[in-house]
């Protein structure tokens, strides 16, 4: 029989009768699950390990289901799942088939939603308690926010909307630790250092510090002196900041002990007129060393289950290529919301300080700001992951491509992703950044399309889209210098009779693989690497639409709207609607977690997948032939 107190846990009722020592005993025991688990399978660590006490605290505290917990991005309830049921199946977290490394209500009635966007929680939760108000029930609802979400504007429009309506039985949970993904940036992280820095306050404090030394209790005054220096931007400041917003501030409360928190979160719920916001200091990756010491590199560190190729990521190509414009061009800024390390700009920040900028969990904002560098004659590039960028559509549309400026926007982990799941996809990019006008639309074959492609992006006078997918890069020689690839030019890979596949971006290296593959069915296969997917090569496309007759289109992206949306609408244009044309994407559905190689065949994305398309689609005589000779 186990000894585990973990083993015991099948509810969070389990967890209302535990000692303090059982407690600390079953924080432990989950701190050592998640580190052995997702050091094998990869996942988010250094948040969950921050955010294990207070889990606990919640459950004590207030009745899940019955009680909304809200946890914003979602990402950070390993804890919550541990202790919900899914003791057993988190061995497999993130894996095709195993639970999800975010809130899924589909696993659980204690996850209230599937987020994977910071900035979500307040809105939701605002939106949870307004409506059981209205109901007239009577549970709680509690919003547990990260700091760095608090830099996203929709987090302060969530906030204004709830001192406004101030329903009484909203409560607000801020995690402190300091961390978004990369260290948080804004007003609010620097407040403190603004006040305690400033003239005034210290001239008070050398006041104070003189008069302590001429009168007989000089030795107490002192050390008051010090305890309120100390304590200014633990207590004064966050309750000032927090109680003219409106709210009622309880805090600052040490994360990680239990009985804090509780007391601290059973006072919240007693009426006092106003939303409570209670502020939670904890320690990203608390318990866990490595992750303590480098909250950045844990906050998600690489699935080992995925395969190293060597090669360099596309994202670090990406900072190479910038970093040596930089050099050339004092005019080239970098720009990124919250992911400095994720999109390899972070390196470039260390070689040009003042030229590369976070603008926090921030997106809209960063690409607004990039227009207004733009319209002064800088040469901006905006690195945002694509899940994230969607967030950003009206401010491409409005204040970038209206004004028609040379934004750059690199689209960063598009496409498949992996075991983050239907949460981050990048799979709309092409479909919504196609349809924008005056812009530039490509997508790279392999790294030193890439390092070209970032060049001649720098070089076009107007908005440059660039997508690039998530992990290693081919592997294949780079030329030693950049230049400029014609606008809507791509370029034939391997002639081909019988059917020509454009690959689109990652997917050109599966389409060689198909075009083997269909060789030994005695089929002459085409590959194109079509670059630009706007504008579109068109005399490339009609030169292998009459040359071969069909053709086949494939892209990481949803099908509505994407690269074989601009191939149909060309031949259409042309007068040649009646050439076959199958396209190869991702599905209208959401695509589930799991490795990404994984994802591409159960998608039909790899090369025996795309073969196996086109020869139902085209031909299905082969197979037969095939089969019969088997």
């Amino acid at each position: 029989m186990s000894s585990r107190l973990l083993d015991k846990i099948d509810s969070p009722s389990d967890l209302k009768g535990l000692t303090r020592k059982e407690l600390n005993q079953l924080a432990n025991e989950i701190r050592d699950t998640i580190i052995s688990v997702i050091t094998e399978r990869g996942g988010h660590l250094a948040s969950n390990l921050g955010v294990v006490e207070l889990t606990l605290a919640l459950h004590r505290v207030f009745d899940s289901p019955k009680d909304r917990l809200v946890w914003d991005t979602t990402n950070q309830m390993y804890s919550h799942k541990l202790v919900t049921g899914r003791r057993d199946e988190f061995q497999d977290i993130r894996l095709a088939g195993g639970i999800s490394g975010f809130g899924e209500p589909s696993e659980s009635p204690h996850d209230t939603l599937c987020a994977g966007h910071a900035g979500t929680g307040l809105s939701i939760a605002l939106g949870i308690a307004q409506s059981l108000s209205t109901r007239g029930q009577d549970a709680w609802t509690v919003a547990v926010v990260g700091d760095g979400a608090m830099t996203s504007g929709s987090s302060f429009e969530a906030l204004n909307n709830i001192v406004h309506l101030n329903p009484d039985r909203l409560i607000v949970v801020l995690n402190d630790n300091g961390m978004s993904i990369s260290e948080n940036i804004g007003f609010l992280t620097n407040w403190r250092k603004r006040v305690i820095t400033h003239p005034e306050y210290r001239a008070m404090i050398g006041r104070m510090r003189s008069l302590s030394k001429r009168v007989p209790t000089g030795d107490a005054i002192y050390r008051l002196v010090k305890r309120f220096n100390d304590s200014l931007d633990t207590f004064i400041l966050p309750t000032m900041f927090w109680n003219e917003l409106g709210f009622q501030y309880l805090g600052p409360v040490a994360g990680h002990d239990l009985r804090q928190l509780e007391m601290t979160l059973q006072q919240a719920k007693l009426a006092t007129g106003q939303v409570p916001i209670v502020h939670v200091v904890t320690h990203k990756g608390h318990g866990y060393e490595p992750a303590e010491d480098d909250p950045v590199k844990f906050h998600q560190p690489s699935s080992p289950l995925g395969a190293g190729s060597g090669a360099p990521t596309y994202s670090k190509v990406f900072a190479d290529t910038i970093s040596r414009l930089m050099a050339e061009d004092d005019t080239v800024v970098g720009i990124s919301a919250a992911m400095l390390e994720g999109t390899g700009l972070e390196d470039v920040r260390q070689q040009f300080p003042g030229r590369v900028f976070d603008v926090g969990i921030a997106e809209q904002h960063a690409v607004s700001m990039a227009a207004g560098m733009a319209s002064t004659g800088a040469k901006p590039f905006v690195s945002i992951y694509s899940t994230f960028l969607q967030r950003a559509f009206d401010q491409l549309v409005h204040d970038v491509c209206l004004q028609s400026l040379p934004v750059t926007i690199i689209a960063d982990r598009a496409g498949i992703v992996g075991e983050d799941g239907k949460t981050h996809h990048g799979f709309l990019d092409l479909s919504y950044l196609r349809c924008l006008p005056n812009a530039v639309v490509a997508a790279p074959m392999d790294e030193n399309d890439l390092q070209h492609l970032v060049y001649t992006a720098y070089k076009y006078p107007g908005p440059f889209a660039i997508r690039i997918p998530r992990g290693a890069a081919t592997g294949c020689v780079m030329d030693a210098d950049v230049k400029e690839l014609p606008i809507g030019r791509g370029s034939v890979i391997r002639e081909g009779s019988d059917v020509v596949i454009f690959g689109l971006g990652k997917t050109a290296t599966a389409a060689k693989e198909a075009a083997d593959l269909l060789a030994e069915y005695g089929l002459a296969c085409g590959v194109v690497n079509p670059i630009y997917v706007k504008p579109l090569d068109v005399n490339l496309l009609l030169d292998s639409s009459r040359s071969a007759g069909r053709i086949v289109t494939v892209e990481e992206n949803v099908l509505a709207g994407g690269f074989g949306s601009a191939v149909l609408e060309t031949l259409s244009e042309a007068g040649m609607e009646d050439v076959p044309v199958l396209r190869i994407g991702m599905p209208d559905s959401l695509v589930e977690h799991g490795t990404a190689a994984d994802q591409r065949r159960r998608l039909q994305l790899d090369a025996e997948g795309i073969a196996a398309q086109i020869l139902q689609a085209f031909f299905p005589d082969r197979v037969a032939v095939s089969a019969a000779s088997d």
